[in-house]
């Protein structure tokens, strides 16, 4: 039986080694043509040129939709009758927060599955932080910045 496996094998062998793949036989077409391997070589080009413009062209649409999504959130938050005014992290699953809604300061702990009432302040106990350095910058200001070598963390 394992003879007859052998013989069996070899003779599959011998004839995908006589028979000739199709990419042989376009391979073989091609010098017999006189077509050299320049034509290969700028499809290769033209594709990966491709690839580079369907790339960017990616990048941009994700830039905009997220720009357009959260511009969209901004202005739900703006409008909005809830504000997070402070947040303090005792474990990695458990948050302290104060929330102003609508008029009303309340105190809320936030488990990993539930979020319990813990009490009510007046406005007076509220000490709200500003922080006049924190503004905004937009991108190219940031990158100006970052050209002229002025590091925040070097103060």
């Amino acid at each position: 039986m394992q003879h007859k496996t052998i013989v069996i094998l070899d003779s599959i062998l011998s004839q995908l080694k006589t028979t000739p793949t199709p990419a042989a036989e376009d391979a073989q077409s091609n010098v017999a043509a006189g077509v050299s391997g320049s034509v290969s070589t700028v499809d290769s080009f033209i594709q990966m040129l491709g690839l580079v413009v369907l790339l960017i062209v990616i990048l941009i649409a994700a830039y905009y939709t997220t720009k357009f999504i959260g511009g969209m959130r901004q202005g739900q938050l703006k409008h909005s009758n809830f504000q997070v005014i402070d947040a303090y992290r005792i474990s990695p699953n458990k948050v302290i927060e104060i929330v102003k809604i609508a008029n009303k300061y309340v105190v809320i702990a936030i488990g990993k599955d539930s979020i319990n009432y813990i009490t009510e302040l007046d406005e007076a106990e509220v000490l709200i932080k500003t922080e006049p350095g924190k503004e905004l910058q937009s991108f190219t200001q940031t990158l100006d910045r970052l050209r002229k070598g002025h590091n925040p963390s070097n103060k």
